[in-house]
């Protein structure tokens, strides 16, 4: 009688979730400002009838009759029925999550935890990485965004959702995990990294002075809950350097809290639409829009907003922001594309929660981002999406040998004569690495254990376009154009 009963619990909360639910916001896109809501059962229909007879029947028959009687109890078979329903939606950011995934999606939030240092999507089916966060055991392996995760510890990976694959990808700090990665152009090739304590500074900054000029560069490395108050004091210590522009490096970031990146934009901005998000017959909708009490730059000063692969979710939504204002302009290549907004449920029956799509958001011009993500204003690739299939083969097996440690050992300072003569070696072994490739390598290995430069001119193309975009910024410039209303 009590299993009867708590089945007909779980077949409610079962019909709540097909009636549609709509409650608070996470992943590599949160929303913390949409409050719970009641939940109905779903009407009554000959459908809704018919197939939850057929799901009770299939219940019963496998609960009584299926040989191996553990597999069949109500946590598993409830688990596994919520489970395949959400997967069953096709959205790759709908999932079930038990009680230990739960503890560890909602670490993210925090900012400190042990791990890799990725944020990883689900993508066509695949488990693929959205970014590395700089400065992590990820980044110094030199993973990439759109990097293909095959398998976790010679175990495949097909069918493991981003969420299960973080619960994997995590453990003690110092324990080691080997991946197997598909990267585009470049045969499937094993690392093996570290976990370590993953703190997540938020805001980088800089000025960069040329041509007798200051620039600001200010890297956002994710929009979690202090990057808002980090990015509002570094501006305001910046507009104290008689600025000639500003960057705002959103590459590989992921994205992150829609709170922090629409105060982040309103810095930059006086009125108008910032980001609308509209749901299922407009059940979810919130329009969030720059006031003039908390703009901070003048909307005079030239912006230029760098972009790539890598940027998602609340960093598209900055960019688009700024693009479709014409407040600044955008450089770098095609964003990841990931405009839907996720709300979760927790079960306080045992800690368990689902986190399903809810709506989609919008640009202050109405353009949708999903799965298009954003072109910029102008397309500069990274040099090393230049490279040849075989130069990046070449990169990749060059990584896996102890060539690079071995002559930094004898030539502690090489010239970039030594560098010339050791690519010369290196070709002569099946190795054709460019030489700036070769030379970037060199430089990230001698300065593995120090604090990275907040930015580095000679290896950074696309910041150098960045700058030349500022030079030359009356050519690109538009007249600020406000977005009242959403579309």
């Amino acid at each position: 009688m009590r299993s009867q009963k708590r089945f007909y619990l779980l077949t409610f909360l079962l019909g709540c979730i097909v009636g549609g639910l709509v409650i608070g916001l996470q992943e590599t896109f949160v929303n913390p400002l949409y409050a719970q809501k009641s939940t109905s059962l779903p009407q009554l229909d000959p459908e809704y009838t018919k197939y939850m007879n057929m799901f009770l029947t299939a219940y019963n028959i496998i609960k009584e009759q299926f040989y191996d009687e553990k597999q069949t109890t109500p946590k598993v078979l409830f688990y596994g029925a919520i489970k395949g329903m959400l997967e069953n939606t096709g959205d790759p950011y709908t999932t079930f999550m038990d009680p230990q995934l739960t503890k560890e999606f909602n670490i993210d939030i925090g900012g400190t935890f042990g791990g890799l240092g990725i944020h990883i999507g689900d993508r066509n089916g695949q488990l693929t990485i959205i970014a590395p966060i700089e400065d992590t055991p990820a980044w110094k392996a030199g993973l990439k965004p759109n990097d293909k995760i095959l398998e976790i510890d010679g175990k495949s990976t097909k069918g493991l959702t981003s969420t299960e694959a973080v619960n994997v990808l995590r453990g003690k700090p110092g324990t080691k995990v080997t991946l197997t990665i598909g990267r585009d152009g470049v045969e499937p090739f094993q690392v093996t990294i570290t976990r370590a304590i993953i703190k997540v500074p938020t805001v980088k900054s800089s000025l960069i002075e040329t041509n007798n000029k200051r620039y600001g560069y200010i890297r956002l490395v994710e929009f979690s809950m202090p990057t808002a108050l980090d990015l509002k004091n570094t501006l305001e210590q910046m507009t104290k350097s008689n600025l000639s522009g500003i960057i705002i490096d959103l590459r590989n970031n992921p994205g992150g809290l829609l709170s922090a990146v629409s105060e982040c934009a309103n810095y930059f901005l006086s009125e108008g639409l910032i980001v609308y998000v509209r749901g299922r017959n407009n059940q979810l909708a919130e329009d969030y829009r720059a006031t003039p009490q908390k703009r901070i730059i003048p909307e005079n000063l030239p912006l230029v907003v760098l972009i790539n692969e890598g940027s998602a979710s609340a960093s598209e939504i900055f960019a688009g922001a700024m693009q479709d204002t014409k407040r600044g302009i955008v450089v770098g290549t095609k964003s990841y594309g990931k405009g839907s907004v996720q709300q979760t449920y927790p079960f306080p029956e045992d800690g368990s929660q689902i986190k399903f799509t809810v709506a989609k958001y919008f640009t202050p011009a109405g353009r949708t981002i999903d799965k298009i993500g954003v072109q910029p204003d102008i397309e500069e690739k990274y040099w090393t999406e230049s490279l040849s299939d075989i130069e990046k083969n070449a990169l990749v097996k060059l990584q896996s040998t102890n060539f690079i440690k071995d002559f930094l050992k004898e030539k502690p300072n090489y010239t970039k004569t030594d560098v010339a003569l050791f690519q010369t070696n290196l070709m002569k072994v099946g190795l054709p690495v460019p030489f700036l490739a070769l030379d970037y390598l060199l430089y990230s290995e001698k300065i593995i254990n120090q604090i990275p430069p907040v930015y580095n001119l000679e290896y950074d193309n696309q910041l150098r376009k960045a700058i030349e975009v500022l030079e030359n910024y009356k050519k690109y410039q538009k007249p600020i154009q406000y977005y009242k209303e959403a579309k």
